[in-house]
C-alpha cells in the first residue's frame, strides 16, 4: 500500500481503499515540502508496480516480456521519488531483474542479459547507487590482467569484468554502487609499490652465476616485494627493477659476491658417479627421477629464463631500453636479456636437459648430471636412499599328529561230508581273512567257483564241521614334525620347496590305424613342502608377513575310477604381523573321522550272545591333528646374522653326535668326516 505521511483521515482512508485494488495514486503534499511515500505490498503484480514507479518518479519504463511475478515489501520509512527507484531497483534485483538506462528510457530485463545488454558507459558519480552502468578504468603501473583476477571475486553474478591488454584498460559492468567500490580498490592496487630500475655491473664473475646466486639468495622473499632482474650478457651487467631498498639489497650482495677468485656456483653440468653399496640401482634410478620430475619447477635454483626479448645495450637511451627488458615492446637489437623472477615459479615437468639420471647396472651405481649445487642435493638423497635393508630370517613348524584305528570281530562257519551229494552249510561275510570256500575246501566238501556270502545250507548225512573266528585289530600313530625355513631382504619375496617333482598324466591319445603313435602328455608338479613369504619391517620390531604355506603329499588310497594319482594338500594363504622372535599360529585343523559297519546272517545274527556266532562288525577310526606356527626373526646388521647362523650350526652338530653315538650292530662302522666345531671351518 503505498500511503503519504500528511493526508487528512478521509483521503487517508479512500487511499487504503484504493491500495487494496492493487492501484496506489500520487500523493499530494504541500507545496513547501516533497512528497513521501510509505510502501507496503503483498503478493502484488511487478509490472502494476512497475507502472505505480514510473509515475511516481517520472521515468520511462520498458519490461521484458521475461519480467514477470508477484513481490512484497514491508516498509515503515516514508520515501521520497529517489528512495522509491532505489526500492524499485532492490525488488529488481530479489526478483532476477535490472534497469538499465538507454538515454532517457529505462529498460526491465532478466539479470542474465545485462552482460549482453549492457548498461550506459558512465562517469557520473550522481549515478543512483543501483543503476547498472560500464565505467572504463585505466591503470597506469599495475597490469590490467593481473587486477582482474583480483577484483573479479567483487563483481555480482549478472556483472562483467575484463581486461583490455592494449591499453591497460579494465571495463567493469555492475551496478554504480559495485562499480565505485571495483574502482576504488583498482585505484589503490595502481598506486604502484615506488619500484625503480637500475644497473648493477659485474666486474669480476660472470653475470650469469651472480644472477643464480641472487635467485639462491632471494628467491624466498614473500608478499611480491622479489626483485625482477634482467642479464645483459654482452656488457656482463644485472638490470635490477624493484623498491629503492632492494635494489640496495641487490647491490650490496653482488658486491660482496663480485670479488677477484671468490668460487660461485657453477652454471656448467657436471657428471658424478654414485656406486651404490646396499641399494639397487634402477630403483634408486626411478626414485631420483621421480623426486626430481616432481619438485624441478620448485627447488631447482637454477631458473633463469622465463622470457627473452631483444634489448640494444645500455649506451644511448638506456633508461627507454632497460624499460624494454622489463615488459613493454621493445625495438632495439643486439644483445639477449634473460629475465630473472625471483617469485616462486609453477611446478613444471622434469627437464632432462637440466638434470640427467642413468643407472650402471654392471657396476650397481647412478650417474647423475647436474650443476653443483644440484648434484649436493642430489648426493645426500643418494645417501639416504643407499642404505642396508634389514633381513628377516622366517621359520615355520608344522605339526601334524595322525593316528588310525581299525578292529574287525568276525565268525565263519561250515559243515558237511566229502561226498558231494551229501550237502554242506556255512556262514560266511565279506571281511578279509580266510574265505567260505577255503573253510569248505578244508572240510572236504566240494565247492562251485561263485559261493556268495552269507548263510548256505544243504544237505548233510556226516557231522563234519569248521568254525573260524576271525578277530582283528590295527593300530598307527604317527608325529609329522616339518620346520622350513628361509631368509630374505626386507619387501622381497622369497620361497623355499622341499619334495618331488611328480608327473601327473594330462591326457592320452591312441589309434588303431597305421602311421600314428599313441602317446601321453603329462604335466609335473611339485609335492611336498612349500613355504612362500614376503616380509615387510615396520617402525619398531613389528613385522608384516604375508605367507603362503602349503603341505602335499601323494595318498595311498585307491578310489574307483580316479584317472591318476591322488594327493592329499593343505594351503594356508594369510597376512599376519608378528613381532620380532614372536611366534604366531598361522591356523590349523582337527579331523576326527569314525566308520562302523556290521554284516550278520538275518534272524540269527539278533540272537542274544549267539548272534555273535553268526555275524561279523568293523570299526574305523582316524584322528589328525595339523597346526602351522610362523617365527619371523629380524637381522638388522652383521652381529644378528653371524649370532642366527652360529646356532644353527650348533644345532646341527648336536644332532650329528646324537646320530654317531648310536651303536651299528651289523659291522664295524667306517670312519667319517665331522662337522668342525666352527661355522668357518665349513669352508
Amino acid at each position: 500500500m503505498i500511503e503519504p505521511s500528511l493526508l487528512t483521515r478521509r483521503l487517508l482512508l479512500a487511499l487504503i481503499l484504493l491500495a487494496l485494488a492493487q492501484s496506489p495514486v500520487r500523493a499530494q503534499a504541500p507545496v513547501a515540502d516533497p512528497p513521501t511515500f510509505v510502501i507496503n505490498l503483498r503478493d502484488a503484480d511487478i509490472r502494476a508496480l512497475s507502472e505505480q514507479v514510473s509515475e511516481i518518479t517520472g521515468r520511462t519504463l520498458i519490461l521484458d516480456p521475461a519480467v514477470t511475478g508477484l513481490v512484497t515489501v514491508i516498509s515503515q520509512q516514508p520515501l521520497d521519488e529517489e528512495g522509491v527507484w532505489e526500492l524499485f531497483q532492490s525488488v529488481l534485483g530479489v526478483q532476477g531483474f535490472a534497469a538499465l538506462r538507454s538515454g532517457s528510457i529505462w529498460r526491465v530485463i532478466p539479470q542474465g542479459y545485462v552482460r549482453e545488454s549492457g548498461g550506459e558507459v558512465s562517469d557520473d558519480p550522481d549515478a543512483g547507487r543501483l543503476d547498472v552502468v560500464t565505467r572504463l578504468i585505466q591503470l597506469q603501473n599495475f597490469p590490467a590482467s593481473t587486477a582482474v583476477a583480483a577484483l573479479r571475486p567483487l563483481v555480482a553474478n549478472f556483472g562483467y569484468i575484463e581486461a583490455l591488454p592494449e591499453t591497460n584498460t579494465l571495463v567493469v559492468t555492475d551496478s554504480s554502487e559495485n562499480v565505485g567500490r571495483i574502482e576504488e580498490i583498482a585505484r589503490t592496487l595502481d598506486q604502484g609499490d615506488g619500484s625503480q630500475v637500475s644497473t648493477v655491473p659485474v666486474r669480476n664473475a660472470d653475470a650469469r652465476e651472480i644472477a643464480s646466486a641472487l635467485t639462491a639468495v632471494l628467491g624466498g622473499e614473500s608478499g611480491g616485494l622479489s626483485p625482477r632482474v634482467a642479464i645483459d650478457a654482452r656488457g656482463n651487467v644485472l638490470l635490477v627493477r624493484g623498491s629503492p631498498e632492494m635494489i640496495d639489497k641487490v647491490r650490496t650482495l653482488v658486491t660482496d659476491l663480485d670479488q677477484p677468485g671468490r668460487q660461485l656456483p657453477s652454471l656448467v653440468p657436471v657428471t658424478r658417479v654414485y656406486r651404490l653399496r646396499f641399494a639397487d640401482a634402477a630403483t634408486t634410478t626411478e626414485v631420483l627421477r621421480g623426486v626430481v620430475g616432481a619438485q624441478a619447477g620448485v627447488t631447482s635454483a637454477m631458473v633463469e629464463s622465463v622470457g627473452r626479448e631483444p634489448f640494444a645495450g645500455l649506451s644511448g637511451g638506456a633508461q627507454a631500453e632497460v624499460a624494454d627488458a622489463f615488459g613493454t615492446a621493445g625495438t632495439g637489437t643486439g644483445d639477449t636479456v634473460t629475465e630473472l623472477n625471483f617469485s616462486p615459479p609453477p611446478v613444471t615437468s622434469f627437464a632432462s636437459e637440466d638434470i640427467t639420471i642413468q643407472a650402471a647396472i654392471d657396476i650397481n651405481a647412478v650417474v647423475i648430471r647436474a650443476r653443483a649445487e644440484v648434484q649436493a642435493d642430489l648426493a645426500q638423497l643418494v645417501a639416504q636412499l643407499d642404505q642396508r635393508r634389514p633381513q628377516v630370517l622366517i621359520e615355520a613348524a608344522i605339526v601334524e599328529i595322525s593316528g588310525d584305528i581299525a578292529e574287525q570281530l568276525g565268525v565263519q562257519l561250515g559243515f558237511g561230508n566229502a561226498a558231494p551229494q551229501a550237502g554242506f552249510a556255512a556262514t560266511s561275510f565279506s571281511n578279509s581273512g580266510v574265505s567260505l570256500a577255503n573253510i569248505l575246501r578244508i572240510l572236504g566238501v566240494p565247492v562251485a567257483p561263485a559261493v556268495s556270502t552269507g548263510l548256505s545250507i544243504g544237505l548233510s548225512e556226516e557231522d563234519k564241521y569248521g568254525i573260524l573266528v576271525q578277530a582283528l585289530g590295527q593300530s598307527s600313530k604317527a608325529n609329522l614334525l616339518s620346520t622350513p625355513s628361509i631368509t630374505t631382504l626386507d619387501n622381497q619375496a622369497a620361497s623355499i620347496l622341499v619334495g618331488q617333482n611328480v608327473p601327473f598324466r594330462t591326457g592320452t591319445y591312441a589309434t588303431s590305424g597305421t602311421g600314428s603313435d599313441p602317446f601321453t602328455t603329462i604335466e609335473r608338479q611339485d609335492i611336498g613342502i612349500t613355504l612362500s613369504v614376503t616380509p615387510r619391517v615396520n617402525q619398531g620390531d613389528a613385522v608384516q608377513l604375508d605367507v603362503t604355506q602349503e603341505v602335499s603329499s601323494i595318498s595311498n588310497a585307491v578310489v574307483p575310477n580316479a584317472a591318476d594319482i591322488i594327493t592329499n594338500r593343505r594351503l594356508i594363504e594369510t597376512t599376519v604381523l608378528a613381532d620380532n622372535g614372536g611366534t604366531i599360529v598361522l591356523g590349523g585343523l582337527i579331523t576326527d573321522d569314525r566308520t562302523s559297519a556290521k554284516s550278520q546272517i538275518p534272524g540269527l545274527g539278533n540272537i542274544p550272545v549267539l548272534g555273535r556266532l553268526f555275524s561279523s562288525s568293523n570299526e574305523n577310526g582316524t584322528k589328525r591333528v595339523l597346526f602351522v606356527f610362523l617365527r619371523p626373526t629380524i637381522l638388522r646388521n652383521r652381529a644378528d646374522i653371524n649370532t642366527v647362523s652360529a646356532n644353527r650350526f650348533q644345532r646341527l652338530r648336536s644332532i650329528e653326535a646324537r646320530s654317531s653315538d648310536k651303536p651299528n650292530l651289523l659291522a664295524e662302522p667306517k670312519p667319517i668326516r665331522r662337522l668342525p666345531v666352527e661355522i668357518n671351518g665349513l669352508y
